[in-house]
């Protein structure tokens, strides 16, 4: 067998430097940092968690701070009311993850520490877990036992619209949460109110 000579083994490692070269390139890049989640930012002109966190906040810093609050405590020797909460409805445009808001208005809700807080959600899987434990398998002094469960006092319940504007250039978003809170008892709205954001984008390049 011939033996290469130097120039074609020049030449063929030119070809390798060269396809390796070409297969880097044609690599997509990756870079990744980490970001400190309550930070505000806006990606884009749609719905964000940095909205969820602000309307829920802003609106749950209203819902405690009002009569209805201190009328049912002095009402009830200084009991706290027991609250659940509805998902809140979602009547925008844009597939909102309305089930994260509603977490973010119980976690403030809980953390406030002014109302107690029930888990209308997981009602019907702690039913299971109360039969199960009530059906013999379980030791008799760790079970629990039916009727002990405890009511709801109020409900607060809501839903997320949106308004959009555009001229020229510019697009305006308008969202607006509602929510109000429901005495369980008497069906009365002891307490209403809304949160509005809006944000402002200027198209560059392709349109919003």
């Amino acid at each position: 067998m011939q033996k290469a000579t130097k120039s074609q083994q020049w030449s063929k490692g030119l070809q390798i430097l060269a396809l390796g070269l070409g297969l880097a390139a044609c690599s997509p890049s990756f870079e990744g940092t980490y970001n400190d989640p309550a930070e505000a930012e806006i990606v884009d002109d749609k719905w964000s968690e940095t909205d969820a966190r602000k309307t829920a906040t802003s609106l749950i810093q209203q819902v405690i701070s009002k009569p209805w609050l201190t009328e049912y405590v002095a009402k009830n020797n200084g009991q706290k009311p027991i609250v659940i909460v509805d998902e809140i409805a979602n009547r925008t445009d844009e597939h909102i993850d309305t089930k994260a808001l509603t977490e973010f208005m119980q976690d403030e809700l809980i953390n406030s520490g002014k109302v107690r807080f029930l888990n209308a959600a997981k009602r019907k899987q702690i039913l299971e877990e109360i039969k199960y434990q009530n059906s013999g398998t379980t030791e008799a002094k760790t079970r629990k036992t039916l009727g002990k469960q405890i009511g709801a006092d109020f409900m607060l319940s809501g839903a997320i619209s949106n308004s959009v504007h555009s001229q020229g250039g510019l697009k305006t978003v308008t969202y607006q949460t509602a929510l109000n809170f429901t005495d369980l008892e008497t069906t009365e709205i002891v307490w209403s109110g809304k949160e509005l954001i809006k944000k402002r984008f200027k198209r560059s390049g392709a349109g919003l």
